[in-house]
């Protein structure tokens, strides 16, 4: 199976040196993936892509991989993760809010540095 979606060269010029320009080109393939992968996953699928009116095939060329469904599949895949992220850990609950902080279990409590011998 070939997916065209994963196909890069990141030397673009061929001229054996990275330009930035390059560099920049190479972060925005890597960030538009998730949702050139999606499109051309649902352009295997003929009612779909008939319905979506996608072309990522070799017959007739991949224009879907710079449409609005693949940047609003794109924009979906990133903004769930960012979700995901912020989320993980954000449901802790203490078990009395009004409590005062407590040490860490088997940790002395920290009284500062201390002071010198004269």
């Amino acid at each position: 199976m070939n997916i065209q979606a994963l196909h890069f060269v990141l030397d673009i010029d061929g001229n054996g040196s990275f330009a930035g320009w390059e560099v920049i080109e190479a972060l925005k393939w890597a960030f538009s993936l998730p949702g050139r992968l999606m499109v051309e996953g649902l352009g295997n699928i003929p009612p779909i892509a008939d319905t979506f009116h996608i072309q990522a095939s070799v017959a007739t060329g991949y224009a879907s991989f710079h449409s609005l469904l693949a940047t609003v599949l794109n924009l979906l895949f990133w903004v769930g993760g960012l979700v995901l992220i912020t989320r993980i850990g954000a449901d802790r609950k203490a078990a009395n809010p009004d409590a005062a902080p407590q040490d860490a279990p088997g940790m002395p409590h920290y009284r500062g540095p201390k002071a010198r011998k004269t």
